[in-house]
């Protein structure tokens, strides 16, 4: 059970990282929404409710990230894995 619970921190870890290769802000914050990519002047933000479980956190990043148009960008294989994109 432990190494399941690193194993979705880790990942989470990885779709944070990757948001910040593409210049989305990951933002914390209490919310009653259910969080999700919002575009404030030029820049994406991902809002998320730090009480959410890990799953629905992961789950939130990679849905909202998969929104954006990744072709061209450069992101780590086990990232490019995480969102289901096919590695070049």
């Amino acid at each position: 059970m432990q190494r399941k619970q690193k194993r979705k921190r880790k990942d989470l870890l990885i779709l944070e990282d990757a948001a910040r290769q593409l210049n989305v802000a990951v933002r914390y914050e209490k919310t009653t929404a259910r969080g999700g990519l919002c575009r404030i002047d030029e820049r994406y933000h991902i809002i998320v409710d730090p009480s959410a479980s890990q799953d629905y956190k992961a789950e939130l990043l990679k849905s909202s990230l998969q929104k954006l148009n990744l072709s061209s960008s450069f992101l780590t294989p086990q990232a490019r894995e995480l969102l289901e994109l096919e590695t070049c």
